[in-house]
């Protein structure tokens, strides 16, 4: 795992009402991880908490949640134990043991190289941890330094068993992806996405690998590089990168981590026995040691099994080798070189040979002929000896009539020498030639790896590092992402030769169709335009619109502007203009009736009247007066001025009559008052309101009559 970053959960919230959440420890590609503290039994956790952007995904819940059910089978000193899992809303989790140390990879970029009695410790205790979990059934599958912890008291714990699988439940991959890390995947799951007990001790070798050189293996610039090394290299011994690694330690390493499954340990128990044994018979200077990179111009401690061929050639061309003078003197009863040679003088009864005369060998290595005298022989018994010398036969000529006169013959030794020179040349140039063509000519082998699911940039790259040509074929798929491969033939895990075609179908992600727009059409319309599209029209509540007629689409909304076959387009349809209930404002002031009306929806209009029922300011009346309208339509309003006052005329000694119809015409009610009994003069002499003064209209105006 990595630092965390932001995009971490809140510090303090609580989870389940139980595990305070506090600061983030590391970040992983599933979950973020954070120290935190249980409530209910007061202890310090670590809360692993998966990413919200993964939590709606089914797969990965279900991964989560074997993590969870994995490790919590496993109780074991050197692994991480899982004390609980839960939700919480769209928060899953799980609880944790949480170590108080650091985590290998960390330990690896601090010190560089671990000592050799180190490296031992850390292996044997995580196939202690393996050997636990194979027992009850988990392959780990993510064997790498950044999930391998060790606490401050130096117990070493392995972590993160999210890519684990039950063994006998799938052992093989239910999707092209290569779950674990790409630089300690073994080679089976990368070409035939199988995995075993074995490939973690494969895992666990490039680590132990990296743990002594300090450097991965493999080295590639993108991860399917890194893949195709793993299938098609094995891993180098870690002494031929630095010094101090013993050789029994190097026989671990690539016996871990060979790439057929056959040839590595048959149990992470029997990889322990191993390491255990190293670690109890290297002695102290070695286990103490700590790699050194190896110089590039050093190889002293590089064993060389071969010599090369060209020091041979070298060493071939050479004149005769200079002897000491006492290698040729002989003592009574020993036989010179020449009688070792051949017991009567000549060699293999050769006359030829015989016929060659002697060649005087003098103390200081000039050659001299023979002297014809015998008794030059009994010189060499003199008490005063001279020059020493010794009689060689010369060698004998080459024999054939179609040899040159006076060519000397070479050795036998020599000629079969060089007779095997050239013998051994002619094989290492066919067994060059034979390497040439297996490996790297048209003969060659070629297995082919896991493409599908892959980028095609990727599956070009190996392909074409494998000297394989390749023809593509695009295809929509619903489930394989644009550009990546649906499937290859040859398949995964079949060898071929060098040069042959591989047939990559590439995804052209899932076919959409283009949506329409909707907006304005009526349902019926909008509907046909998108089953044509081979789409679904999803009604959406209806809506009330001011510009858009009732029936037709106000709006619509899909998750792109193409979508897949049976892509739901949501549709809201106008219901018309939105139906308004008009309030009753009759009595009310002039002002507060106006202001509601406007809240409603409604413009208004109003007028002014005299009212002697209804108050100054207040609406005599409205138009429409109650019922419902739209927004926008017009209501009338008449507001009093009040009660409107007339002057009373002067109607004093006026006929009954005249009188009536004066006051009647001004507005007034006249009532007729006889008090005197039947009028004698019919003339007004009294009046109930003084002519001048001003009453309400309407109002009622007694005149007496004499």
């Amino acid at each position: 795992m990595s630092a965390a970053t932001s995009t971490s959960p809140g510090i303090s919230l609580l989870l389940d009402d139980r595990y305070r959440v506090e600061e983030p420890i590391a970040r992983g590609g599933m979950a973020t991880v954070h120290r935190g503290h249980d409530e209910r039994l007061d202890r310090v956790v670590a809360l692993k908490i998966m990413h919200p952007h993964l939590a709606m995904d089914e797969d990965f819940r279900r991964r989560f949640g074997r993590e969870a059910r994995a490790a919590a089978r496993l109780a074991h000193r050197n692994v991480v134990g899982v004390f609980d899992q839960g939700a919480d809303e769209d928060r899953i989790y799980l609880a944790m043991e949480l170590i108080d140390g650091e985590t290998l990879r960390a330990r690896i970029a601090e010190q560089g190289r671990l000592t050799v009695r180190d490296t031992l410790d850390v292996t044997a205790q995580v196939l202690e941890a393996l050997v636990a979990a194979h027992a009850a059934g988990i392959v780990h599958r993510d064997i790498k330094p950044e999930n391998i912890l060790r606490d401050v008291s130096g117990v070493v714990k392995v972590a993160d068993f999210g890519l684990a699988r039950a063994i006998g439940s799938s052992n093989s991959s239910a999707s092209a992806t290569l779950l674990g890390t790409v630089a300690y995947i073994s080679p089976e799951v990368v070409t035939r996405g199988h995995s075993d007990e074995r490939s973690d001790l494969y895992s666990l070798g490039v680590v132990l690998f990296e743990m002594l050189t300090g450097r991965q293996p493999f080295l590639g610039e993108q991860p399917v590089h890194i893949a195709f090394q793993h299938v098609h290299e094995d891993i180098p011994a870690p002494s031929t990168l630095v010094t101090g690694i013993p050789r029994e330690l190097d026989s671990v390493v690539t016996w871990a981590a060979a790439r057929p499954v056959e040839q590595r340990p048959a149990t992470a128990d029997d990889l322990l026995r191993a390491v255990r044994d190293l670690a109890e018979t290297l002695p102290d200077t070695a286990l103490d040691a700590r790699p050194e990179l190896r110089e590039g111009s050093s190889t002293s401690d590089v064993p060389r099994l071969t010599s090369p061929l060209e020091d041979v050639v070298a060493e071939l061309g050479h004149g005769p080798r200079a002897f000491p003078i006492d290698l040729f003197t002989t003592t009574k009863g020993e036989a010179t070189a020449h009688d070792r040679l051949s017991g009567d003088g000549s060699r293999d009864g050769d006359p030829d040979h015989r016929d060659q005369g002697p060649v005087v060998v003098d103390g200081s290595g000039d050659v001299a002929p023979d002297p014809a005298d015998p008794a030059a022989d009994d010189s060499s018994t003199q008490d005063d000896p001279g020059p020493q010398t010794v009689v060689l036969r010369a060698p004998k000529a080459r024999r054939g009539r179609h040899l040159p006169l006076g060519t000397r013959r070479r050795s036998r030794p020599i000629a079969m020498l060089a007779t095997l020179s050239l013998i051994a040349a002619l094989l290492a140039g066919a067994w060059a030639g034979g390497d040439w063509y297996l490996n790297t000519g048209p003969g060659a082998d070629r297995t082919i790896p896991v493409l599908t699911g892959t980028q095609l940039t990727d599956a070009e790259a190996v392909l074409a590092s494998s000297g394989l040509t390749i023809r593509t074929e695009e295809r929509f798929d619903e489930t394989v992402p644009d550009g990546h491969i649906i499937a290859a033939s040859p398949g995964t895990g079949t060898t071929v030769k060098k040069g042959t075609s591989v047939q990559l179908v590439v995804s052209k992600g899932v076919q959409t169709f283009p949506v329409p727009d909707l907006v304005g059409l009526d349902l019926d319309a909008a509907t046909a335009a998108v089953e044509d599209q081979g789409l679904q029209l999803v009604e959406d509540d209806a809506e009330y619109s001011e510009s858009i007629p009732a029936g037709e689409i106000i709006d619509q909304s899909q998750e792109a502007e193409a979508l897949p076959a049976g892509g739901e387009v949501h549709v809201v349809v106008s219901q018309g203009r939105q139906p308004i209930t008009i309030p009753d404002q009759t009595g009310k002031s002039g002002d507060s009736a106006r202001s509601a009306l406007e809240a409603a929806g409604f413009t208004v209009t109003d007028s002014s009247a005299h009212s002697g029922s209804v108050p100054a300011g207040a609406v005599i009346s409205q138009s429409p007066a109650s019922g419902t309208g739209h927004r926008g339509d017009s209501v009338a309003l008449v507001t009093s001025l009040g009660p409107e006052m007339v002057k009373v005329p002067d109607v004093f000694q006026t006929p009954e009559a005249e009188a009536k119809a004066t006051l009647e015409a001004a507005g007034f009610a006249v009532t007729v008052q006889h008090d005197r009994g039947e009028p004698v003069f019919g003339l007004v002499y009294e009046q109930s309101a003084a002519a001048g003064s001003e009453l309400e209209k309407g109002s009622t105006v007694t005149i007496t009559v004499f």
